[in-house]
């Protein structure tokens, strides 16, 4: 029975030491930085949002939003002009890991799109395709980023 007792013991010491053999996993840093530029006169204001989300400052993901509205009356005389011209530049899509999607509202002459991309997701051909050819391999740091953002007008906030 000693001898049992002295094993238990033995064996509870070495656990404790060695934390039960558990790996120390590295804790996951998530942050979303927003950067916002508007453009505005009299014919149109254009808002363009965009959210990159980083992990330990690594760009995951990112979802680039454009607002326009159109306020000159003559300009919305030509409205279906305007969307037809749009939709020509923004059609919708989805794919594995990046899609594209439009919200137009005609009484308020708006019209709107979104682009989203999971960088991991999405095809080196299809990030191209969309003018962010080098996005997975861009070494870029959050705070980087953002500094080249503000440089460029933007207005930004960590998340």
């Amino acid at each position: 029975m000693k001898k049992v007792s002295m094993i238990f013991f033995s064996l509870l010491a070495i656990i404790l030491i060695t934390g039960c053999g558990a790996t120390e996993e590295k804790e996951v840093k998530e942050q979303t930085l927003v950067c916002t530029t508007t453009e505005s006169d009299e014919d149109m204001d254009i808002e363009q949002v965009i959210s990159m989300t980083y992990k330990n400052d690594q760009l995951k993901q990112m979802k680039m939003e454009v607002n326009t509205k159109l306020n000159n009356s003559t300009i919305k005389e030509n409205w279906e002009a305007f969307k037809k011209s749009m939709d020509e530049n923004s059609q919708e899509f989805e794919k594995d890991g990046m899609s594209l999607k439009v919200v137009v509202s005609d009484e308020n002459y708006e019209y709107n799109t979104i682009l989203d991309i999971d960088v991991d997701k999405a095809s080196e051909e299809d990030l191209k395709e969309q003018g962010f050819e080098g996005l997975k391999d861009d070494k870029s740091t959050l705070e980087e980023s953002k500094e080249s953002a503000e440089k460029d007008g933007a207005i930004c906030e960590v998340k």
